[in-house]
This record gives structure tokens, sequence and C-alpha cells, in this order.
């Protein structure tokens, strides 16, 4: 039986080079995909567990892992510059995480499966700020979204796109009415018409925000994002 420090070589290429214990690569070590890729770290029966590190051509990984699979808290480098911290689970972007785009873009919620999902906020360069639910990395479900000189879009989204009630605050004026699919689908003429039609449980939910003014709302998505 290996026990020990020692080198194994495949076939293939592949080369580990550190801890074995019983045949088994275990405790701490480094694995060299045929010149590919390199995984550094502790090692259990030969499978990364706790604090390891790839590197790849093009990309890099830091981070937690429990049985070869990255699981915990991470780090994760694309060779466009984009980069991911967070919570990862079943090697996919799984709970909280920040991700980063190479344009200056930055994404603050939860993930599932690789994708937005949950609540999140999303921040673009030119200070467009939205604040809400995603599903598969789009708008889906109640969301705030501030487009810059005093207006705000308060309302649902499905699929990346506007649809049921929506309260358009423009500078001290407000406009209310319903979308459907992106389009608007009506524009109610007073605000009263619009309440008296503001009845289904899912929208009653987030009535509160649809009663906020300009400044109250503007005070709140800031305070979420500190």
């Amino acid at each position: 039986h290996s026990n020990g420090i020692g080198i194994f070589s495949h076939s293939k290429g592949d080369k580990y080079e550190g801890e074995f214990k019983n045949d088994e690569i275990c405790g701490y070590g480094e694995y060299h995909f045929q010149k590919i890729s390199v995984t550094s770290g502790v090692w259990t029966n030969s499978e990364l567990n706790g604090i390891g590190i790839e590197l790849w051509q093009d990309s890099s990984y830091y981070g937690e892992y429990r049985s070869g699979l990255k699981e915990g808290i991470g780090r994760y480098i694309w060779k466009n510059k984009a980069r991911y911290e967070g919570e990862w689970k079943n090697d996919m972007m799984n709970g909280f995480g920040i991700y980063y785009f190479p344009d200056g873009r930055k994404y603050l919620g939860e993930w599932k499966n690789n994708y937005m999902e949950g609540f999140g906020i999303y921040l673009w360069n030119n200070k467009k700020k939205y604040f809400g639910f995603f599903k598969k990395g789009v708008k889906n479900g109640f969301g705030i979204f501030y487009l810059l000189n005093d207006k705000f879009l308060i309302g649902f989204w499905k699929d990346g796109k506007q649809n049921g009630f929506v309260k358009h605050i423009n500078g001290n004026k407000n406009f209310y009415g319903i979308f459907k699919d992106g389009k608007k689908d009506k524009l109610y003429e007073t605000e009263e018409e619009f309440w008296n039609n503001f009845n289904d449980i899912k929208s009653q939910r987030y009535k509160k925000f649809f009663l906020m003014d300009r400044i109250s709302i503007y005070n709140y998505i800031n305070s979420v994002e500190e």
C-alpha cells in the first residue's frame, strides 16, 4: 500500500504529486490533467474535500469542495474577466453570490443551478438599478426598476417582460396600468380606478410599494443596496 508523499503518472499524461494513504490520493497534493488544467488542495479518497484550486488555460476557481465537486464558498474567474463570488452546490452556482460582468454591470442575489433565481439586485454602469425577483436568469415576479432621472417602474415581470399591474413614476407624475408580454394593455385614467382593480392576492402582497412616492422608493432601493 502506498502511504506518504509520492508521484503518480498516468499513461494519458495525467500526473499527481502529493500525499497518499492506502493507495488513495489523500492529503495535500496537485493533480495535472494532460497539461490542460491543474487541481490542487486537500484530497480524501482521491476526491477534493475542503479548500482547493483549479487552474485552466483561460479560467480559474478557488474555494471549497465536497466529494470532488464545488460546494461551499468559492470564486470563479472566466476568460473574459467575468467573475462570480459566492455559494456553490453540486458544482454549480447555488445560494447567494455576486456576479461581476466584464463591462462593469453587477448582480447581487440568489442563484439556482447557475441561473439568477430568487431575489436579486442588478446594477448597470449608468446607475440604472433593478430590485426584484428572477427566474432562469431573467426578471420574473415583482420588481422595482430605477430608470434614472426620477423615473421608476414598480410592478410585475414574466420571462423578462413586464406582465401585470404597473406604476410608472416620472418625476412628480404617476401613471397606472396593466402590461401583457411587455406591452401596454391598459392605462387607467385615474388612480382611484387603478386601486379598484388592484385586487388579486399576488399584487396585494406588494401593495405597500405601489403606495410609495418617488422619494420613498428612491430611499428604499438605496437602503437595500447598502
